[in-house]
């Protein structure tokens, strides 16, 4: 019973700090793709992890502990690759040392290098991910009684082996289900994060994001005493592309759109949709004679670019731009917005497909 027990509470300790774990790390998963330095950390999470599941670990014999140190070193090999599972192993194997240096610990070192190996081969099977694990577990054990039997002269069949075989499945089987639930749910809690930001259609920021670029950049401007400038853009007569070719086809034309105004601006420039055909662009450290250049650029590009509506129609719009810029043309910097769609509408009045600012003298209108 008290053999039970000491298994039982190792696979509760590892449980709990698998969710401690993924508390911390709910913005991003980890994957082989994740920088250097999260694998780095991940790794010594487990490595440490697998640390204090050897000091709660079960003693049968003269320096020879048992225990499920394995799982986190699994699980961290399996989603990191070799980088994690690496860190994660000396750390484990250094612990292990410095409980003293015997037939055991040596043991011990044989086996998790085996089990790295195993584990890198098996993380690449394009299989389920918890049919994978179940067979990751399968050859953990295999291994351990190997190497258990033949260095440490343990029975086979002994029942600290059978109860470790059974121990293992079940802490690898809920770790996994566990750890699979957890990553599932901090995927869900990132795009929702994204959602509330991001415009869908677009990948565009959303009017609530750009509200917060707006605010922030305004603080930055008088702290700085640089300029800042806004371009408001408006799709003309875009309600004739929906009732000529359809909805789906309007879609494309902004989700095109906003691909065009990305790439008419620099990486530092705030774009964003701000609901339906309206589009803005935050210029930080930009004059108004800049701004009138830049917002005619986009004009150009925009006039120039053909989209593609249907499979069958390429279609050419234009756009209406009204421009704004604190403190040279609005001396108050929570009027930047209005102003600038004052200069909107001032641009859909005269015609559209033109650039209008909120100063008379600063008009600039193509014809």
């Amino acid at each position: 019973m008290q053999l039970v027990q000491d298994y039982f509470g190792n696979m509760m300790i590892m449980l709990a700090l698998l969710f401690i774990y993924y508390q911390h790390y709910k913005d991003e998963n980890l994957t082989h793709t994740s920088s250097t330095k999260r694998k780095v950390i991940s790794g010594f999470f487990a490595g440490i992890t697998g640390s204090i599941l050897m000091v709660f670990g079960i003693e049968v014999g003269s320096n020879t502990i048992i225990d499920m140190r394995h799982v986190p070193f699994l699980l961290v090999t399996l989603y990191g690759g070799y980088l994690p599972g690496g860190v994660a192993l000396i750390i484990i194997q250094l612990v292990r040392f410095s409980f003293g240096v015997t037939v055991s610990s040596y043991a011990s070192l044989i086996l998790f290098i085996s089990l790295y190996i195993g584990y890198l081969l098996f993380r690449k099977w394009k299989i389920e991910t918890r049919i994978k694990v179940f067979f990751m577990l399968l050859y953990s054990n295999v291994m351990f009684t190997i190497i258990t039997s033949l260095l440490l002269k343990i029975d086979p069949l002994n029942k600290i082996n059978l109860l470790f075989w059974i121990t293992s499945f079940v802490c690898g089987m809920m770790a996994i289900y566990t750890s699979e639930y957890l990553r599932r749910i901090n995927h869900l809690f990132k795009q929702y994060q994204l959602s509330s930001t991001i415009d869908p259609l677009t990948g565009l920021n959303n009017v609530r994001s750009f509200d917060e670029a707006m605010n922030s950049a305004i603080k930055e401007s008088n702290t700085k005493r640089k300029p800042l400038s806004l371009l408001i853009i408006d799709i003309d007569y875009f309600k004739q592309v929906n009732d000529t070719y359809g909805h789906a086809a309007g879609d494309a034309v902004l989700q095109q759109f906003g691909v065009t105004l990305r790439q008419t601006v620099g990486t530092e420039d705030t774009v964003s949709r701000n609901g339906g055909e309206e589009f803005t662009i935050l210029l930080k450290n930009t004059d108004h004679q800049d701004a009138l250049r830049i917002a005619e650029h986009v004009r150009t590009s925009i006039e120039a670019q053909p989209f593609k509506a249907t499979q069958m129609d390429t279609i050419y719009i234009t756009a209406s731009v009204g421009v704004a810029t604190y403190p040279d043309t609005v001396s108050i910097g929570d009027q930047l917005y209005s102003k600038a769609d004052q200069a909107l509408y001032t641009a859909k009045r005269k015609g559209r497909n033109r650039v209008c600012s909120t100063t008379e003298l600063d008009e600039l209108v193509t014809q």
